[in-house]
């Protein structure tokens, strides 16, 4: 009787040893001892990749393709007081600052965000007002006092490539004739002298 219990104990140090030496080969080379697939085998799953992610940890998206004869204009183009992006899809949004808009006591200032949809059918761009927000400073919405002097929906220009990275803007609409200043907007591309001189930004 007084022997069963250190029997006992080295036959389970004889297997925990055995069970860890196992371990440690198989963690060592996970193929050891894994034959072809059947009865009574074992077969070790391969790592798992995973889909690329941004940093955020959001799936990595590829980049929009560029409409036919859109490259020339994407980008985001600038005139003082104002900012024209061009999307490589087609869609185009312009920033317009006013200045105070409403009331005459404390003055609102007020920027009008716009966006214009894109007609190359005509070969050379064309630009659609095809709607409006104004918003104040605090970004809720604003009713100006007076919409005189400001786009409205259906105003449009035909875009031409003035100068490297320099756009100019024809107006379509009689309207958009007489309330645009200067016709020109400078990208990142456009040398010192058109930022000055054309864009006034």
């Amino acid at each position: 009787m007084g022997l069963r219990y250190p029997l006992a104990a080295t036959l389970g140090v004889l297997l925990l040893g055995g069970g860890v030496a196992l371990g440690r080969g198989l963690l060592a080379d996970p193929t050891a001892g894994v034959g072809p697939t059947g009865v009574g085998t074992v077969v070790v799953a391969g790592p798992q990749l995973a889909a690329p992610v941004t940093p955020s940890g959001t799936p990595a998206s590829t980049p929009a393709a560029i409409i036919p004869g859109l490259a020339p204009y994407v980008g985001t183009w600038r005139v003082h007081g104002a900012e024209l992006t061009i999307e490589p899809d087609g869609k185009a949004i312009e920033r317009i600052d006013l200045g105070p808009c409403r009331g005459i006591d404390v003055p609102v200032r007020c920027t009008a965000t716009a966006t214009l949809k894109v007609d190359l059918s005509p070969g050379a761009p064309h630009l659609v007002y095809t709607g409006f927000r104004y918003t104040g400073d605090d970004g809720a919405t604003v009713v100006p006092d007076s919409l005189d002097g400001l786009p409205r929906v259906g105003d449009g220009y035909r875009v031409r490539v003035f100068a490297p990275g320099v756009l100019e803007l024809i107006p379509l609409t009689e309207h958009l004739r007489r309330i645009l200043g200067s016709p020109y907007r400078c990208g990142a591309a456009a040398d010192e002298n058109a930022h000055r001189r054309l864009c006034n930004a």
